[in-house]
């Protein structure tokens, strides 16, 4: 995401368009989203730049949601042949704690079977919350 404006490739426009899975869910997973941030503090107003740093920080993050909202690559993808089931925006990945939880759990809302929805839960084992969430659902 640090090149936010960064075209579709013709690779993914290829397979949006001409590959149909089927019953298999595609997520549209955008990675670096928290890059954003830095753009999205860059893009306030004189004023807003005066705020206290928290509320710069707010301030920078809303902007950076609107751009990852209206982003190009999401836009264009949805209006392609074969969209994706849903859209993960994964940030720190940097971190080695993290657990992309949030890609798990939109994996297992595209799932529509509730055999494969638990098939992954369990997987998870690692994930108690997720599991007990799910088990609650069903």
């Amino acid at each position: 995401m640090d090149q936010y404006h960064r075209a579709v490739l013709a690779a993914e426009e290829k397979f949006f368009d001409e590959c149909d899975t089927g019953n298999v869910p595609v997520i549209l997973v955008l990675t670096k989203c928290d890059a954003l941030l830095l753009q999205g503090i860059a893009a306030l107003t004189l004023e807003e730049k005066k705020l206290p740093r928290e509320e710069r920080l707010v301030r920078g993050q809303e902007n950076a949601e609107r751009m990852l909202k209206n982003n190009p690559v999401w836009g264009k993808v949805t209006n392609m042949k074969y969209k994706p089931t849903a859209k993960v925006e994964l940030r720190d990945l940097n971190k080695s704690d993290q657990e992309c939880k949030l890609l798990i759990e939109m994996t297992v809302r595209a799932l529509d079977e509730e055999a494969l929805q638990m098939l992954l839960v369990t997987a998870q084992h690692t994930n108690i919350m997720l599991c007990i969430e799910f088990a609650m659902e069903g």
